[in-house]
């Protein structure tokens, strides 16, 4: 399957997105990845999943190829995915978003409820306890070069679970280095002040929260909360896995995402049926049934 890179202006900067899939009957499906990577993040996403939906993994402002922004936080990385929503025409999808990006989905299904008909919130939270360590403090008087050498060993052993795939630490760090430092410096500052509580709690689609038992980031306790604060939401533990799940364990997450968008069918199916025995009332029903038990003429 083609992955293709696509281009759409809003506010005369140009926002990238990836796309693989083109069965216009196909459901759709929006990746919003988390800090200091890129679209790129999913690949294993737009791979696997592109048989089973038409896949758009966005590359949110100042990330990949996209133009950045002034002000980066959650509500304006939340507004530049609406308007690019309705730039590429996309009125129903299903929203999958990764650490910060899952904030980011989570803003978005509060914002656009008639849009967003499922979430799938991958090491995501409502908001990251503070908890700044004495490294932390010491890390910022260091030598640039040494800062950053440490920032990176530092990264790797958050993001990833112990024993991670070989092929998912080269993807992830080459995402991360790859990544402009002045956008890594807003994420993280978007990411300590963030608060979607209010917004998780007033969400009214389906959502699927999954995290892995090795998390060191947002570790599995913040996700518990997460799907306590969604009224319609499940929890998913991937034994083994760290932070970053959809490289670590891309096989589990994308069945995980099959079977939750094949439960909303179900789910959208039944519901359908519903409003439509509610429109028919009892009594005449009642007279449908007793016609059908009348004995038959000749």
């Amino acid at each position: 399957m083609t992955i293709t890179r696509r281009f759409v202006e809003l506010d005369r900067r140009r926002i990238s997105y990836l796309t693989a899939g083109d069965s216009a009957a196909a459901p759709a499906i929006l990746l919003i990845h988390g800090s200091g990577v890129s679209a790129g993040s999913w690949i294993n996403q737009l791979l696997g999943l592109s048989s089973a939906f038409r896949v758009t993994a966005i590359d949110l402002p100042g990330h990949g190829k996209s133009d950045a922004i002034p002000q980066a936080t959650i509500e304006t990385y939340t507004a530049t995915v609406a308007r690019f929503l309705e730039a590429v025409g996309t009125r129903r999808v299903i929203v999958a978003g990764h650490s910060l990006g899952g904030a980011v989905a989570i803003a978005l299904a509060a914002r656009r409820p008639d849009t967003v008909t499922g979430l799938v919130l991958l090491a995501s939270c409502a908001k990251l306890p503070r908890a700044e360590s004495p490294g932390e403090r010491l890390l910022a008087y260091l030598p640039g070069p040494l800062r950053r050498i440490l920032f990176f060993t530092t990264a790797q052993r958050l993001l990833f679970a112990p024993g991670a795939p070989s092929g998912a630490l080269d993807i992830g760090m080459h995402e991360l280095r790859s990544c402009p430092s002045e956008t890594i410096l807003k994420d993280v500052d978007a990411a300590r002040t963030m608060d979607v509580t209010d917004s998780a709690a007033a969400i009214d689609v389906p959502a699927l929260v999954l995290c892995g038992s090795r998390d060191r980031l947002t570790p599995p306790a913040l996700s518990q909360h997460l799907a306590t604060l969604i009224p319609r939401s499940r929890l998913g533990i991937i034994e083994g896995a760290g932070h970053m799940l959809l490289l670590e364990v891309p096989e589990r997450v994308n069945q995980a995402i099959v079977d939750f968008a094949v439960s909303l069918r179900v789910e959208i199916r039944s519901s359908v049926l519903a409003r439509e025995l509610r429109g028919v009332s009892l009594i005449r029903r009642l007279l449908d049934w007793a016609r059908s038990m009348a004995p038959k003429t000749a």
